[in-house]
């Protein structure tokens, strides 16, 4: 395994990498939006970086969290889903905080787009903290709650 660390405005992006596939993307934490617009050096934009870097798939994580992840992976670019919908569209309506959880759970956030997963009346969490979040669904020109 290697790590590749990309230096933005907003702090060091590290991706673990397998067999030059990405297996985990690890992002600064964040509590509050930097007073800096977002730039990556070396990479325009963060589809740039993610069509340079090909993931290894789902990673390793328990069937729930791998069903939360794949039904994520079907989220088109500049739409969201709910905790809700995600629950009901793997067969476990009641299972909304669980979802919640494994969005969190998720080892490359962006490669598997958890940040388009929302609360029914906000945004939700964000593992990495709630201005990456904003932050990815502004450039993705998603309206949120």
């Amino acid at each position: 395994m290697k790590t590749v660390n990309i230096q933005t405005t907003w702090g060091t992006i590290t991706l673990t990498l397998k067999d030059e596939k990405v297996i985990g993307c690890a992002l600064p934490f964040l509590k509050n939006t930097p007073r800096v617009s977002f730039k990556m050096e070396d990479i325009k934009s963060l589809e740039a970086l993610t069509a340079k870097f090909p993931t290894a798939g789902i990673a390793d994580g328990t069937d729930f969290q791998k069903a939360v992840w794949r039904e994520m992976e079907k989220i088109p670019r500049g739409q969201t889903r709910t905790y809700g919908e995600i629950a009901k569209a793997i067969g476990n309506p009641k299972a909304v905080r669980a979802v919640g959880s494994a969005c969190g759970a998720n080892p490359v956030p962006l490669f598997i787009p958890c940040h388009r997963v929302t609360g029914q009346n906000g945004l939700g969490g964000f593992g990495a903290g709630l201005p990456w979040k904003k932050l990815l669904l502004n450039m993705e020109q998603v309206r949120w709650p």
